[in-house]
């Protein structure tokens, strides 16, 4: 029997056997560029193209339309599958009679699993960027042939979409924030980004979303000139304060008039004109508390402007914001030779820190490791003035949860610095 069926293998049985392994190899030809363009490293791509890679733009053409190209792939994948297995059946009932159709099955899905998906798209996932070059060429061709199928089934397709809520030509981006995030953290543990370097990146991404009211120097902390002021007062202040520029207001510091720049009060002391601040101070730049400091940033830059007058919702000064301080949210803390250097949050002992009463509610939980929260307080010092409920003496001390809060330094009617004691780090210590 089995040498009666091999005598009926002829030259056109032959030709059917070459097609069919033609099939399978476009089978794995269509697997493995699917694999391939779907994984591929968007950004090294943009880079291959900035360096003119042959074959590179192809690609990237390719991928712009990822509906179109997955269509066609598709299309492809399935006609030679299916034609290849239409082909092995022929073959086989040809051999084997109605046993043919049980054998073809059995070999054709072995045959497509292994040759047509497994081992190709495998490959593809190893090498997706050199397969990915290979495969332009012939796939761009194949793709505008197959654009008049691919079209009329992606409208069909967009009916279904719409039949079942599913939105219409809705594409993610190719990379997210949390995993530019996820790539600086593993860039810092495989030691290619130091501590300082992974803290400005992520500042960055937090700054974008920071308002001017986080970052500004509240109205109570804010130095300011009486516009009456004497020149002997003014040069006292900035003496004393050592800043390039201060706020001057008329009345009280809600009527911000001007801001005075050090240079120019020299300048006026070489003037034989009685002194008069209102002749020299520059207009002030007014902004909001809510706008994002992204915006102001973009603002000041543009006008080369140094200082901002935050003003709040009854138009009242708020407080005061630098360039200076913007800079600082990204790249950390900048002194120069005159400043006095103050740690915010300084560690004195195991689970004792020295804080200022200034700092945000956040960075206090961020720095030290606990949860505070409050919808009325932004300071840790106006959240431990809420739990006296009144202006706390310095040397009291309050407990909230595992936490007690020492006063260690009050000024005109607020907490300018205070103790944190975390009794359950504290206690771990001892148990250790």
């Amino acid at each position: 029997m089995w040498k009666g069926a091999c005598s009926l293998v002829g030259s056109q049985d032959i030709w059917q056997l070459i097609v069919l392994v033609v099939l399978i190899l476009m089978s794995a030809f269509f697997s493995s560029s699917e694999t391939a363009l779907m994984s591929l490293n968007k950004i090294r791509l943009r880079g291959m193209v900035a360096k003119n890679v042959p074959r590179a733009k192809k690609v990237q053409k390719l991928v712009e339309n990822p509906s179109r190209l997955l269509g066609a792939i598709l299309v492809g994948n399935n006609v030679v599958n299916i034609g290849a297995s239409a082909l092995a059946t022929s073959i086989a009932i040809k051999q084997f009679g109605n046993n043919g159709v049980g054998i073809a099955t059995g070999v054709m899905t072995f045959i497509v699993l292994v040759f047509g998906e497994i081992t190709p798209k495998t490959l593809a996932a190893q090498h997706s960027e050199k397969i990915s070059l290979k495969v332009a060429n012939l796939l761009s061709l194949i793709v505008f042939i197959l654009k008049p199928i691919t079209v009329v089934l992606m409208k069909i397709t967009n009916m279904i979409l719409r039949l079942f809520g599913g939105k219409i030509g809705s594409r993610q981006p190719f990379v997210t924030e949390e995993e530019i995030k996820a790539m600086i953290n593993v860039g810092h543990e495989e030691g290619v980004l130091e501590v300082e370097e992974r803290e400005m990146i992520h500042n960055v991404f937090e700054f974008g979303e920071t308002k001017v009211t986080d970052v500004m120097t509240p109205r109570t902390y804010m130095v300011a000139i009486d516009k009456d002021s004497s020149f002997e007062q003014v040069v006292e202040v900035f003496k004393n304060q050592r800043f390039s520029r201060i706020p001057v207001y008329e009345d009280d510091i809600d009527h911000i008039i001007g801001v005075l720049f050090l240079k120019d009060l020299f300048l006026s002391k070489m003037e034989e004109e009685p002194f008069n601040i209102e002749n020299i101070i520059k207009e002030p730049y007014l902004t909001i508390e809510y706008k994002l400091t992204t915006e102001l940033f973009r603002e000041m830059r543009a006008k080369g402007i140094q200082m901002a007058i935050v003003i709040d919702e009854y138009g009242g000064t708020a407080g005061v914001v630098t360039i200076e301080d913007l800079v600082e949210e990204i790249v950390g803390d900048i002194y120069d030779e005159s400043d006095e250097i103050l740690h915010e949050i300084e560690l004195i002992n195991e689970g004792e820190y020295a804080v200022l009463g200034i700092v945000k509610i956040d960075d206090v939980n961020d720095r030290i490791g606990i949860s505070i929260y409050s919808e009325e307080y932004d300071s840790i010092g106006g959240f431990v003035f809420g739990l006296f409920g009144r202006l706390p003496e310095e040397g009291e001390s309050i407990a909230h949860e595992d936490i007690t809060f020492v006063v260690e330094k009050v000024h005109k009617n607020r907490i300018e610095k205070l103790k944190i004691i975390r009794i359950g780090a504290i206690n771990e210590t001892i148990s250790d």
